[in-house]
């Protein structure tokens, strides 16, 4: 994970008054090529700035993951300009299903996310919802507002896909901002895929998720309306409420 989340304890309990409706804000999924290089750049903006990587030919920073049909990847733009962008990849043990059954974090800590694999009890496959390449351009390094528009995203692409659990692999200075949002740590630190720092596994059950609502109500994903979710799926551009 990118270096975004160093807030203060009052703004991570949602007590800032964050209104996205006047903020120029929209959202597309990246399905063309245009938008997938919008996020890569961001990434590349947004690493390059931590001395994360060094520097890639034409400013963009992707891996096979993007390419997989586990993976996708929002981008969040203010007055049109690309500024944050998160990507999600999903692991699902379904037989037949092609392409779904490795995430960067099942790479990393292999063992560890076997095992929380095999810990969900249900009668179907687990599904696990990975986080990742969670990104601000270094413009917007101190505009909170877009880390929780990209955390909404995130709450509605694990409730579509209907994951058991979400996990992270979170730069160990981060760790008590995920303890906040109920992640726990599971094992690490390991050196994340592609970039130069370590990481910690961590993961938060998907019947917890009432709890991080409760802490961060600017998450939720059901305080705004349900056709912009169904247009970003469509592959739209929408507005951020």
């Amino acid at each position: 994970m990118s270096g975004l989340l160093s807030f203060s304890a009052d703004l991570v309990r949602g007590s800032a008054a964050v209104k996205t409706q006047d903020s120029g804000l929209t959202a597309r999924l990246a399905l063309d090529e245009a938008t997938k290089a919008d996020a890569y750049s961001i990434r590349h903006a947004s690493y390059l700035s931590g001395g994360y990587i060094d520097p890639m030919p034409g400013g963009l920073f992707s891996d096979a993951d993007d390419l997989k049909p586990n993976s996708k990847s929002v981008v969040v733009y203010k007055w049109g300009r690309p500024v944050a962008s998160v990507r999600m990849c999903v692991l699902d043990h379904t037989p037949g299903l092609e392409g779904w059954d490795e995430i960067p974090a099942s790479r990393i800590f292999p063992e560890e996310v076997a095992q929380l694999a095999a810990s969900v009890g249900h009668g179907r496959p687990p599904k696990l919802t990975e986080i990742n390449r969670l990104v601000r351009h270094p413009d917007f390094a101190t505009d909170y507002e877009l880390v929780f528009v990209l955390y909404r995203f995130v709450g509605f692409f694990v409730a579509e896909e209907r994951s058991d659990m979400t996990l992270s692999c979170v730069r160990r200075n981060h760790t008590p901002f995920y303890k906040r949002l109920h992640f726990e740590y599971v094992a690490g630190p390991r050196r994340y895929a592609g970039v130069k720092f370590e990481t910690n596994l961590m993961t938060c059950r998907n019947s917890r998720y009432d709890s991080v609502l409760r802490d961060i109500p600017m998450v939720d994903t059901g305080s705004g309306p349900q056709n912009t979710y169904a247009g970003l799926l469509r592959g739209e551009t929408v507005s951020v409420f």
